[in-house]
């Protein structure tokens, strides 16, 4: 992706994105590919941490134990 140069636009600093702001324009997340240990289920989902993710497998998994492959989206 090319960087592009704002300076032109003059813009105010309230008017510019943070970074946080940023990673959820441009997808700060990850698809995982999830399974459950000890009982039985499996799905695919977005996160966009990883606090969010392990809650998933909490959520979903009836012993409450599993694991997620995954990455960056693309």
């Amino acid at each position: 992706m090319k960087k592009l140069s704002l300076e032109m636009l003059r813009l105010t600093s309230d008017e510019v994105l943070g970074r946080s702001q940023m990673k959820k324009v441009t997808g700060g997340g990850h698809y995982y590919s999830c399974h459950c240990t000890g009982s039985v289920g499996s799905w695919t989902g977005y996160y966009e941490t990883l606090a969010q993710r392990n809650a998933a497998v909490v959520r979903n998994c009836a012993s409450e134990a599993g694991y997620c492959i995954g990455g960056p989206m693309q």
